[in-house]
């Protein structure tokens, strides 16, 4: 097992499964905006890069509804948040496991939408630390919100461990330096996962005790 003094966390399709509720807030928006309705398996691929590039990809051609479409979605997620959306099996057991550790999440999505998802589920006491897409640093795959943790925290990239779901999230531990863990239950395929090379991967969040020991 390799030892870690900081775990690093994607949000969307890693700690949590968020998928129903986003494609259920983008459909309410694009029924609003007389665009037609998108399939689950649709939406999926749409997600990651943030609510903008969301709904820029929802909207297709329609660029000029963006901004509309923005504001229509904001509302509805914000009060639609966790009716379908739940914790991916094992995921708090886990993280009481890794308690003793600093843990972070760092997300695409807005803090206003991501501090109340972690609240509500019950996992937002286990990180010192959520960095969202409103933090006015540069977006995943860029590393610097990794950098800007590890810094503040003293903690060398050897010691330190991204997990996460998406492609975006492999290529910025990369780029920090820092080992990387994909996780295939969530909403990437294995295949574009093991496409850019993460050091492990996963298909449970338990699996996560057998690689990685505090150091």
């Amino acid at each position: 097992m390799k030892p870690i003094r900081l775990l690093i966390f994607d949000l969307d399709g890693t700690l949590v499964n968020t998928l129903e509720d986003i494609t259920h807030s983008v459909n309410f928006t694009l029924g609003k905006l007389g665009r037609p309705l998108l399939h689950l398996d649709t939406v999926r691929q749409y997600v990651g890069d943030g609510m903008t590039m969301l709904l820029s990809r929802s909207l297709g051609m329609h660029a000029d509804l963006l901004e509309e479409a923005i504001g229509i979605y904001t509302v509805h997620q914000s009060r639609n948040l966790v009716v379908r959306s739940h914790l991916y099996p094992g995921v708090k057991e886990t993280l009481a496991y890794f308690r003793s550790l600093p843990m972070a999440v760092v997300t695409n999505k807005t803090l206003e939408f991501s501090e109340p998802l972690l609240d509500k589920l019950g996992i937002r006491r286990y990180f010192g630390m959520v960095i969202g897409a409103d933090a006015g640093l540069p977006l995943k795959p860029a590393p610097d919100a990794f950098l800007r943790i590890m810094k503040g925290l003293s903690i060398g990239k050897e010691y330190a461990a991204v997990v996460g779901d998406g492609t975006t999230d492999v290529l910025a531990g990369k780029a920090a330096g820092i080992t990387t863990c994909a996780v295939t239950y969530g909403f990437r395929s294995e295949d574009e996962l093991r496409q850019v090379g993460p050091d492990h991967v996963i298909s449970a969040f338990p699996e996560l005790k057998k690689l990685f020991r505090a150091a």
